[in-house]
């Protein structure tokens, strides 16, 4: 059980580092005298740097084992948290989120490689399913924690306070993670095999659109995570506590669709219900940008329909995951690495052209959840043609 504990916690270094930044925003932006989409731009940066941390560490936790990349990574996340901390200007701290997240990345990877290492595909998926529900919480905690520690110091002290979180998870890991890979299962460093198994999964279509779809999912929710803060506080005239409770609802909301999801999965295919996620993402968007244009929202409607709308992700991200994998033609291990790194890149690149091409506004979210789930749906039946021309639809 401690272990899972320890597991847990680094998968939430990422969740932390991004969700108990967020009632900061518009203080950051008062503080560094820069513009709401320069703070957004603080979030693309993280992001970025987590989708090539992604990338980077699997050869390393296979030629290494797992302990000291890891304990690298947590070092490196502490160093950005701390340099964030420090910071007093704009460029400086898009410099130390860039590192944390760098550092972030290796909890996410190594944590999933020690399941492997440790576990049965029985046990694995029952600890997967322990850890996702961490991932999922999170979001509901930290934006709390991150609104409660603004009203006792300044937005820098959110860093010192993911910094100690840092400390601890580096402490725990060094005094309580076994090393689950052995020597003679180790593998040397080969750049020539493994460009040769990423290209072998880029070759593959209907894995390459299933991933675009993924990253246009995601995107949208990091356009979310971008925007809200300025509309809800800003726009809605909301307190930063305030602002937490309707991100922890939402957060609830994905929940419950989650737990939706494992029923249907009972009665229906991966791809039928996340077909009806998108459809539900689209359909959200158009219905609040109407409502938009009539002049019929208020705090309580756009609130109530945007969580409906985030929600949906219940019924998409996890099915979507399984969808891409299994069109996987072989090597999952640097599949799965290589689809993390496509689509947090390619989402952090969309929420960053967001941030830069309009300010935050009422329409921006609704139409994010149009375009971006539109694009999705078309993408994944792309994916299934090229599917289906290769072998049948699994």
């Amino acid at each position: 059980m401690q272990l899972i504990i320890l597991l847990a916690s680094l998968s939430a270094l990422v969740a932390a580092a991004i969700d108990m930044y967020l009632p900061a925003f518009p203080t950051v932006a008062t503080s560094l005298d820069i513009t709401p989409g320069q703070v957004q731009q603080t979030l693309s940066v993280f992001l970025i740097g987590l989708g090539i941390g992604q990338g980077l560490y699997g050869p390393f936790l296979d030629r290494f084992g797992r302990k000291p990349p890891l304990l690298f990574g947590i070092t490196l996340f502490t160093i950005g948290s701390l340099a964030a901390a420090l910071t007093t200007s704009f460029e400086g701290l898009l410099v130390a989120r860039f590192l944390q997240a760098i550092g972030a990345a290796a909890g996410s990877v190594a944590s999933r490689a020690v399941v492997t290492d440790t576990c049965d595909p029985q046990n694995s998926a029952r600890i997967y399913s322990m850890l996702m529900q961490v991932m999922m919480i999170a979001p509901i905690t930290a934006p709390m924690l991150g609104s409660l520690i603004l009203l006792y110091g300044e937005w820098h002290l959110i860093f010192w306070v993911l910094a100690l979180f840092g400390i601890i998870c580096g402490a725990f890991t060094l005094r309580l993670l076994p090393e689950t890979l052995p020597v003679e299962r180790r593998i040397p460093l080969s750049m020539r095999s493994i460009v040769r198994n990423y290209a072998i999964q880029l070759s593959n279509p209907s894995f390459f659109f299933y991933t675009l779809a993924t990253s246009c999912t995601l995107g949208s929710l990091f356009i979310y995570i971008n925007n809200s803060p300025f509309i809800f506080i800003e726009m809605f005239a909301l307190s930063p506590n305030q602002f937490s409770y309707i991100f922890a609802a939402n957060a609830v909301g994905m929940i419950v669709f989650s737990q939706i999801n494992l029923r249907l999965l009972k009665l229906y295919s991966a791809m039928q219900i996340l077909l009806i996620g998108l459809a539900g993402f689209i359909s959200i968007g158009l219905l609040l940008f109407s409502l938009l244009q009539l002049d019929w929202v208020a705090l309580w409607s756009y609130g109530l329909l945007l969580g409906l709308g985030t929600s949906m992700s219940g019924l998409i991200t996890g099915n979507l995951t399984a969808v891409t994998m299994a069109h996987t033609q072989q090597h999952a291990g640097i599949a799965s690495s290589l689809m993390g790194l496509i689509q947090f890149l390619l989402a952090a690149l969309i929420g960053f052209l967001a941030s830069i091409i309009a300010a935050p506004s009422l329409y921006t979210l609704p139409m994010a959840l149009m375009v971006l789930g539109l694009a999705a749906i078309l993408l994944c039946f792309t994916g299934k043609y090229f599917a289906q021309q290769a072998t049948p639809d699994p």
